[in-house]
């Protein structure tokens, strides 16, 4: 996916060739409807350094972001358990949008 919702957190995957992890993560974000770019960690060094700085060192790096684009979280791997809390933290609820229209 190339484009997100505003309103929505998305995640950024950052996946290596012949990666079982990568795929993993990918169609399990697929599955939840989750929004997210997978994108080739090789062609992206500034997410190897925040990788390093997070002490990230298993493929793939996910870097869960929130609605306005700050960086929520990071982490290496197939983690669901950090998918869903971040999909849960940044989702608007049916609260948020009466809330809105009141």
């Amino acid at each position: 996916m190339g484009t997100h919702d505003r309103n929505l957190p998305w995640f950024d995957v950052y996946t290596q060739d012949h990666c079982p992890r990568c795929d993993q993560v990918i169609r399990h974000l697929e599955q939840l409807g989750a929004q997210y770019r997978a994108r080739p960690l090789v062609d992206h060094p500034e997410a190897r350094r925040l990788a390093a700085d997070q002490h990230v060192t298993s493929a793939p790096v996910v870097v869960a972001m929130t609605p306005v684009g700050l960086v929520a979280g990071v982490w290496g791997g197939f983690r669901p358990d950090k998918v869903r809390q971040h999909i849960d933290n940044y989702t608007p609820s049916i609260w948020d949008d009466q809330e809105a229209g009141a």
